[in-house]
């Protein structure tokens, strides 16, 4: 008989339920891979009398002291949403002494310097492996896989529900609104899915994932973020043309002078990988310096990809090793705080559509407006003239300085060479 290892989990809801059935189908196989039995000795939710597809012989109970209190718990899984109640219950468990495992990349994005400190002073964990990417396993690859390289940048689609909404734009020739109406009818979207689709949900898993692969703090309010609530069909369309398509892109990347962090719908070529990564798929490209550029793809959401994630951090606690690790590896201790670039001081390639008038010299003077402020074309592609005589002139550039291309977007717009706002998107390279 193996021994028991008795598990507290904080919120039955769709992942709570998968972490349950997992336990349920493939309990014999966990058990042997950590040596333990793993059990779920206590639920806590706040509503438990709706109707749940799991029949669980744990003990119920809305008060999380249920679960503290008991010696026999050496593991919570929290998994209630927010940054408040959330916040309290997670110190409350940890005050207790109990080691904590997470999906709350909000929680831990925002309030994570201290929680870290309150699990230190403690002597226990908090494991987060399902807080970015669901069911990709990002965080151990850059906490321990790639432990022997510097990470020059991440490149990440970390939302599979904007994901989803850019595909089918794409596939459909949607525009976005019906995208997203497609998204919530599937349940690939909230009924709100306002934090999906601003940028947020990722800039949250930015900041866990920069955190780890430079070790330093990460400040959620220097993170320059955009969604992709204003990308049309014509942007798309236009992507195509120039061989690329448009993915809300979470980027990390480091420079001599500091890290640049942005979330923002970004042009990616289709010869790179990320540009396949479609549907609610979550892809995370991380550049190393002696293993080179890694590819991770998969679910990145949804009650059996997370619970994966959450069981696989506490088969870690059962078996010793996520303790030694938060003991030695200088992630969860007191670190420096980044010096984040601003946007202008950002180098990305990028791209702009520019309405113009069909005449003599205007692609000229525009090129004359780039060259001007050092900045090198890589490719135009003009259009036919509509019929008031306007052509849509797209140009991609090689990687320049972000303010340098926006000062010459605005001169260009302000000397009447376009006749209306550019469309602007940064480009991968």
């Amino acid at each position: 008989m193996q021994e028991e290892f008795a598990i507290g989990l904080v919120g039955w809801g769709v992942v709570g339920g998968g972490v349950l059935d997992v336990l349920a189908n493939n309990g014999e196989l966990l058990s042997q891979r950590c040596g333990s039995r793993l059990v779920v000795k206590t639920i806590v939710d706040n509503d438990l009398s709706r109707p749940r597809p799991q029949q669980v012989s744990a003990q119920l109970s809305t008060d999380i002291d249920d679960i503290n209190n008991d010696p026999d718990i050496k593991v919570v899984i929290h998994l209630v949403p927010g940054t408040t109640i959330a916040l309290d219950l997670m110190v409350s468990s940890l005050t207790a002494g109990k080691h904590v495992v997470t999906a709350n990349k909000a929680l831990l994005a925002e309030h994570g310097h201290n929680l870290y400190s309150v699990a230190n002073k403690h002597g226990v964990s908090i494991a987060f492996e399902a807080a970015v990417a669901g069911g990709v396993p990002i965080i151990a690859s850059l906490r321990d896989g790639l432990v022997a390289n510097e990470i020059d940048s991440i490149h990440a689609i970390l939302n599979g529900t904007s994901n989803f909404i850019l595909t089918q734009m794409e596939v459909q020739g949607s525009d976005y609104h019906e995208a997203l109406a497609q998204a919530q009818e599937l349940g690939y979207a909230e009924a709100d899915p306002t934090l999906d689709v601003n940028g947020h949900d990722s800039a949250h898993k930015l900041a866990i994932l920069a955190r780890i692969a430079f070790l330093a703090k990460v400040d959620m309010h220097h993170i320059s973020i955009e969604g992709i609530e204003k990308v049309t069909a014509d942007d798309i369309a236009s992507a195509a043309r120039m061989g690329c398509r448009i993915k809300l892109l979470a980027v990390a990347c480091k420079r001599e002078d500091g890290i640049e962090l942005r979330v923002a719908p970004t042009l990616v070529p289709n010869n790179f990988p990320l540009a396949s990564v479609s549907e609610n798929y979550n892809g995370v490209r991380i550049d190393a310096c002696n293993a080179g550029p890694t590819l991770l793809v998969g679910q990145g959401a949804g009650a059996l990809p997370t619970a994966s994630a959450v069981l696989s951090d506490v088969v870690d606690i059962a078996s010793g090793r996520y303790q030694e690790t938060c003991q030695r590896f200088r992630f969860f201790k007191d670190l420096d705080t980044l010096t984040v670039l601003d946007e202008d001081d950002e180098i990305t390639a990028s791209y702009a559509r520019f309405m113009v008038p069909d005449r003599t010299g205007v692609l000229a003077s525009l090129c004359s407006c780039l060259s001007n402020r050092g900045i090198s074309i890589l490719s135009v592609n003009q259009s036919q003239p509509d019929h008031n005589g306007l052509c849509s002139l797209e140009v991609t550039t090689h990687p320049c300085r972000g303010g340098d291309f926006l000062a010459a977007a605005r001169e260009i717009e302000r000397t009447g060479l376009a006749v209306e706002p550019p469309r602007m998107f940064r480009m991968m390279s």
